[in-house]
């Protein structure tokens, strides 16, 4: 389940607009930066321009390296804010809407590190959630495997190596999207996210949506 595509942001394409009127190449911009692999940090600095992720780190470097409007900054943030959270709560709708239509239960095999696979529960073992476990777990010891069962979109029980220490766990949006980065909900857009999952709109000087009194 997916929603849209990679995109700039308003904070992207400013820190872009800014790079470019002072006549500096993406490398250029990485050596300011102090970056010891030049090569690397221009990459990944062009990358941001066009939508992909950057690390708190990098973003803070950059902005006080291009030192591009305050006013024109802030705007950018609320804006990139206020877009993201939009995008938050569509997701959050579109993925309460998916996980309530019907699935066939399935088995997650995890057979080693980086090898999984997917086995389909027969349907003779889905006239009840304790029925479809209960196979799952001879399925994993046959395998001698770990893995889960999906028995809807919202509900799974894990198990432990050899199919033992069932535990059901909810699936809900908020647990269900990927960690890290800067990915929001199941969709492949992506927004400006600080280290602790919150949208960025404060630091560097400025100050959160709502607040007042003057910047540092």
């Amino acid at each position: 389940m997916s929603f849209g595509a990679r995109r700039t942001t308003h904070l992207s394409r400013l820190l872009m607009a800014q790079r470019k009127k002072l006549g500096l190449r993406p490398g250029q911009v990485a050596a300011l930066l102090g970056a010891t692999n030049i090569s690397r940090v221009g990459s990944l600095i062009g990358c941001f321009e066009v939508g992909e992720p950057i690390t708190d780190q990098w973003l803070e470097k950059l902005i006080n390296a291009l030192k591009p409007d305050p006013e024109e900054l802030r705007r950018c943030l609320e804006l990139d804010q206020e877009e993201a959270e939009q995008q938050l709560e569509a997701d959050r709708r579109a993925w309460e809407a998916w996980a309530d239509e019907p699935m066939d239960a399935y088995v997650w095999v995890r057979y080693m590190p980086a090898v999984y696979g997917v086995r389909d529960v027969p349907k003779a073992f889905c006239n009840s959630r304790e029925q479809a476990e209960g196979w799952a777990s001879r399925e994993l010891r046959r395998l001698r495997a770990k893995g889960y069962l999906q028995w809807t979109r919202r509900e799974q029980t894990w198990f432990d190596q050899y199919g033992i220490n069932p535990r059901r766990l909810p699936v809900t949006f908020e647990n269900s999207r990927p960690i890290g980065g800067m990915q929001v909900g199941q969709s492949q857009r992506r927004f400006l996210l600080g280290s602790d999952g919150q949208v960025i709109t404060g630091g560097y000087g400025l100050l959160q949506a709502g607040q007042s009194g003057s910047t540092a």
